[in-house]
């Protein structure tokens, strides 16, 4: 499995991160090439070796542009480039999170919103170079250490705001972070949506073997130096995309009638998965097994619900490496109506399967007065031609 640390010396940033890919053996050529598919007018781009202290890393100098593009202009740019479908899946998830945490922060919907500094160009080059370097050295599995993040206040287009901004604490939710007593904004939000986006799994890296190390230096002068650092390596493990944890017990004194309910709790709950079969028990008593798959974040909740709803005194618990398609979930327009349908690509971005929502096809059928495979193999038809 390949792996990628990010060690946030003094914060991260988009071109931070671009700048340690091209320290750890990305042909800037590669950028370059990317970059010209973009039809838009970009900024000029240079990597510059550059020193902070012992410190030997590159630095981007980018020129100034005022070219701001609005929300649909920057997705019709990602959507529109030829190039591999994982980096436009990758910039288009990033520029996802951005949106998402401007919108609640803002207490607004997606199609009301108007960015102010992240409508810049430098925005949608650092969201597709990244992803590019992340294609490039084919990372598996991304960790990162904990998020640096300065203290005070910074100036921004929305006037003096709280150091972090909002929306980068937003996006940090659920990810270590540690305060600086530095005025600086050491982490942006497009840093931060780097960790958000890559960053499935919050605990301590695993031992790996080092095979590449790059740095990406930045422009403040302080006593800490302003770098970014990346490892890149490989360790024994098979390739997994999260880990998860599954939650068995074991019950034979339970009123069955209940356990459907029970089961449809614990899914609303946000369980991955919730499974209860048919075992046997000692002295051959009939019993049913309850398994359910939850992520770190909700074990205890559900663990809790389980205690609750359930006769069990205890329960097993094991950690497993999961993995899922990249999925993406669209209202598709038919001859029936809006439907809702669910699109899984493999790492490379090709479209595996579709899968199109039960509820929809039942609400269609019952309108209708038409048997449920009758509008399910029409939708079919119809959802073939659009992919």
């Amino acid at each position: 499995m390949k792996i990628l640390y990010i060690d946030p010396i003094f914060g991260i940033s988009g071109d931070m991160m671009i700048s340690a890919f091209v320290s750890a053996g990305l042909p800037f050529q590669e950028i370059d090439d990317l970059l010209k598919r973009v039809p838009l007018h970009l900024p000029a781009i240079t990597p510059v070796a550059q020193t902070q202290g012992i410190i030997e890393g590159i630095h981007l100098n980018i020129e100034n542009s005022d070219l701001h593009l609005s929300i649909a202009e920057m997705e019709s740019t990602i959507a529109g480039l030829g190039i591999e479908e994982k980096i436009k899946r990758d910039a288009q998830g990033m520029l996802d999170i951005i949106l998402k945490a401007e919108s609640k922060i803002h207490g607004i919907g997606r199609e009301e919103l108007h960015l102010h500094e992240l409508s810049n160009v430098d925005t949608i080059i650092d969201l597709l170079c990244v992803a590019k370097g992340m294609d490039y050295f084919k990372i598996d599995k991304v960790y990162c250490g904990p998020v640096p993040c300065g203290r005070g206040t910074i100036k921004t287009a929305h006037g003096i705001i709280p150091n972090p901004p909002p929306v980068t604490l937003e996006i940090l939710s659920g990810h270590p972070i540690v305060f600086y007593d530095e005025p600086l904004e050491l982490t942006t939000p497009t840093g931060a949506t780097i960790v958000s986006h890559y960053v499935k799994d919050v605990k301590t890296i695993p031992p790996f073997i080092v095979e590449k190390t790059g740095y990406g230096v930045g422009t403040y002068k302080t006593a800490r130096p302003d770098a970014l650092r990346i490892f890149i390596g490989s360790i024994e493990e098979p390739v997994y995309d999260e880990e998860v944890w599954v939650i068995e017990c074991d019950l034979d004194d339970m009123e069955m009638e209940y356990m459907g309910a029970v089961a449809d709790r614990i899914r609303n709950s946000g369980a991955l998965d919730v499974l209860y079969f048919s075992v046997s028990m000692k002295k051959g008593r009939p019993g049913i097994r309850l398994s359910v798959t939850v992520s770190l974040d909700l074990l205890e909740r559900v663990t809790e619900i389980i205690f609750n709803e359930t006769t069990t005194f205890g329960m097993r618990l094991k950690k497993e490496g999961r993995r899922v398609l990249k999925r993406e979930e669209k209202n598709v327009k038919t001859s029936y109506g809006l439907v809702r349908v669910k699109y899984g690509y493999d790492e490379k971005g090709n479209l595996l399967k579709t899968h199109i929502e039960f509820e929809d096809v039942k609400r269609i059928a019952d309108e209708k007065g038409l048997p449920y495979r009758m509008i399910l193999g029409a939708i079919k038809a119809e959802i073939s031609t659009k992919k």
